[in-house]
């Protein structure tokens, strides 16, 4: 199978398939004016061996709840179950709306995470010729995607063009706008294809990102996620589905029945994070809130 071919596959797994990162160092983020605006020219990386695909996608939750902040890696990153997606789904299915929105802003949300090169960063300079990893979100991802895969058109015809190819790849202008409130990448746009020079042996295997140890084990999960909603799954299913037989109190264990006694009848969304579609704003609007 050829590289083109393989990288296709994962493209179109990874959309079919549908975080917040704890330690972002490593992470690339083009610096913004006081309007939010910024911009940097960035190029995608290939694997670091031939076998490697280009980009990890992975799945995180990242909220804070009447207990406290539950920031943490999503097993169904590596097709696990998940004790906090297990319990929105209980949530969700209560088919009440007040319990819809708390799962709206407990939902896990989706990142992908490649090497690049900065080829121009007029705000740093100094980050230019060097590698990072960079963490985006959907609408950068449907920009690689329409460039390997374009859509027919027989007015505007453009050839696939596989942007994490040093020789045949090409730079990504990076746009960054605030519209609305919002950060917006609706600019950004692949070059022309160029060839660039870079030392693969400076890329970052990601392979860390999906590497089974970085994951909470399904109690300690279960033990972060109780703590930080109060329990409100069980108390908002005894809400909307009162009867004896749709609740199964032995199931339950002492401590968490003590706790629903105590806690209070109504259910009230978690306080709200500007989530966007893109991670690094995702982390921006988190890291507003925990300074706050």
């Amino acid at each position: 199978m050829s590289n083109m071919a393989k990288l296709l596959g994962a493209v179109n797994k990874a959309k079919s398939a549908g975080g917040f990162e704890k330690d972002d160092k490593k992470f690339y983020y083009p610096a913004r004016d006081a309007a939010g605006n910024g911009s940097a020219v960035i190029r995608f990386l290939p694997g670091k061996t031939d076998d490697d695909i280009p980009f990890v996608k992975t799945y995180a939750h990242g909220f804070k709840g009447a207990g406290g902040w539950f920031i943490e890696d999503c097993p169904t990153t590596i097709d696990k179950p998940c004790y906090a997606c297990e319990q929105n789904s209980i949530l969700w299915n209560t088919n009440l709306k007040a319990n819809q929105d708390i799962v709206r802003e407990r939902k896990r949300k989706i990142s992908y995470i490649a090497n690049i090169l900065i080829v121009s960063d007029p705000k740093n300079p100094e980050n230019e010729g060097k590698v990072f990893q960079y963490k985006f979100g959907t609408k950068i991802f449907d920009k690689i995607v329409d460039a390997l895969q374009p859509v027919e058109d027989e007015l505007d015809p453009k050839e696939p063009c596989n942007v994490f190819d040093l020789k045949e790849g090409a730079n990504f202008i990076l746009k960054i706008r605030k519209v609305e409130g919002q950060t917006n990448y609706d600019k950004s746009e692949f070059k022309a294809p160029s060839p660039v020079k870079v030392d693969l042996s400076l890329l970052e295997s990601l392979d860390q990102f999906t590497a089974p140890e970085r994951f909470k084990t399904p109690e300690e999960l279960q033990r972060r996620f109780d703590k930080a909603v109060g329990n409100t799954v069980r108390l908002a299913v005894k809400e909307a589905k009162p009867a004896a037989d749709e609740f199964d109190e032995d199931e339950v264990d002492a401590g968490l029945r003590e706790v629903e006694q105590k806690a209070a009848k109504v259910i009230k969304p978690a306080p709200k994070v500007e989530v966007t579609d893109d991670a690094d704003d995702d982390i921006e609007a988190l890291m507003k809130s925990l300074a706050s």
